[in-house]
C-alpha cells in the first residue's frame, strides 16, 4: 500500500506525515496507531508549532477542496478510477437534468460523447430511441439502442444524422481540437431535419475563476471548469458567436448553477447554496453561471436545399 503513494509530491516539511495520512485515507486504507518508545539522546528537534499547525490545517483544507473538485492538488491525485468522477447530476438544476427535461417523449436522440450511456438510460424511460457515439467501448449496452465507436475529433467519419429530433453535446465541445468543424459537420449531415441541438459547456468567466486570477492562480484539475482534458474555454459571448458563425439559430441560452449537491451531498446546505446561486445567476449570468446551456437549431445547408430542390423538380417532370 505505501509503495503506491506518490511520496515524491509531498512536502519536505514536518507536515509530510499529514499528507501521507490523507493519501492513505483517499486509498481507503485502514490506519492503526502503534505507540513506539523513542529516545533522542543528544539530538534536539526544534519544531515551529504555529507554522506546523498552519501547514497541517492548510493541507487538510486543500485535500478536502481537491476531493470536492474545487482545487486540484497533485499529491492527492492517487489514480482513483476516472469513471468514479463522472455521474449524473439529477434531482436538482444541472446540465443533465435540464437536457433530460428538454427532450420530448418518444423522440429520436443522438448523444455525442455518451460516456457510459447514463443520459440515454434516463431518456429511454421517456420512450426515446437513443443512438450513442463515444471513443471508448460501451459496457452498459442496454443504456442506448445503438452505439457507434468514434472519436469526435475525426469529424469526417460522422455518419449521416438526418433522422434525429435532438442532438446532445453535453460537456463535449470543450474537449475537442476543433469544435467548429464538429458543428459544421452536424449542420451538413443533418440535411433538412434541423434537429434541436443541446450544448452545455463550463463557463470560464465564473466568479470563482475570476477570484483565483486576482491572485495569479489558474488551477487545472480532475473535473470542473478547468478539467485537465479541456482544450477550449468558453464564455456566454464566445459560445454564442461559435453557434451563430456555424449557422445555428439559438433558441435558448441560460446559466447553470454549480453542482453543490454533488460536491457536498444533497442536504439543506447544498440546496441553499444552489438556490442562492440561481438568484445570483438572475443578477449576472455571465459571472455566476457555473455552466452555459444552449438550445439551438442548425439552418439547412445549401447542399441539402439544392438536393431537395432537384428531387422536387424531377418529380414534377
Amino acid at each position: 500500500m505505501l509503495e503506491s503513494l506518490p511520496f515524491q509530491r509531498n512536502s519536505n516539511d514536518f507536515h509530510f506525515d499529514t499528507q501521507i495520512l490523507i493519501q492513505l485515507f483517499l486509498k481507503k486504507a485502514i490506519v492503526k496507531e502503534i505507540p513506539i518508545p523513542t529516545y533522542y539522546g543528544d539530538e534536539i528537534c526544534y519544531v515551529n508549532g504555529l507554522r506546523y499547525a498552519w501547514n497541517v490545517m492548510k493541507t487538510s483544507i486543500l485535500s478536502r477542496l481537491h476531493s470536492m473538485f474545487i482545487l486540484y492538488q497533485r499529491e492527492f491525485d492517487i489514480n482513483i478510477d476516472d469513471s468514479s468522477y463522472y455521474s449524473l447530476k439529477l434531482g436538482y438544476t444541472s446540465s443533465h437534468s435540464m437536457a433530460i427535461d428538454a427532450v420530448l417523449k418518444n423522440s429520436t436522440v443522438l448523444d455525442l460523447g455518451c460516456n457510459r450511456g447514463y443520459i440515454g438510460k434516463e431518456l429511454k424511460t421517456k420512450g426515446c430511441y437513443i443512438t450513442g457515439i463515444e471513443n471508448i467501448s460501451l459496457k452498459e449496452t442496454g443504456n442506448v439502442d445503438k452505439f457507434i465507436k468514434l472519436d469526435l475529433n475525426e469529424v469526417s467519419k460522422v455518419p449521416i444524422i438526418d433522422k434525429f429530433d435532438y442532438i446532445l453535446m453535453l460537456d463535449i465541445i470543450e474537449h475537442l481540437n476543433n469544435p467548429e468543424s464538429l458543428l459544421d459537420t452536424i449542420r451538413e449531415k443533418s440535411k433538412l431535419k434541423c434537429p434541436t441541438v443541446i450544448i452545455t459547456v463550463p463557463n470560464i468567466a465564473f466568479f470563482f475563476i475570476r477570484f483565483q486570477l486576482l491572485f495569479s492562480h489558474f488551477n487545472y484539475g480532475k473535473q470542473g471548469i478547468l478539467d485537465l482534458t479541456h482544450r477550449r474555454l468558453f464564455t456566454f459571448e464566445s459560445l454564442k458567436k461559435l453557434c451563430e458563425a456555424s449557422g445555428y439559430k439559438i433558441k435558448k441560452i441560460s446559466g447553470i448553477p454549480a453542482p453543490f449537491p454533488k460536491a457536498l451531498g444533497k442536504n439543506k446546505i447544498s440546496m441553499f447554496l444552489l438556490n442562492l446561486n440561481k438568484i445570483l445567476i438572475f443578477l449576472s449570468k455571465g459571472m455566476f453561471s457555473y455552466q452555459i446551456y444552449v438550445e439551438a437549431s442548425p439552418a439547412p445547408p445549401v447542399s441539402a436545399l439544392l438536393e431537395h430542390s432537384m428531387i422536387e423538380s424531377s418529380k414534377k417532370h
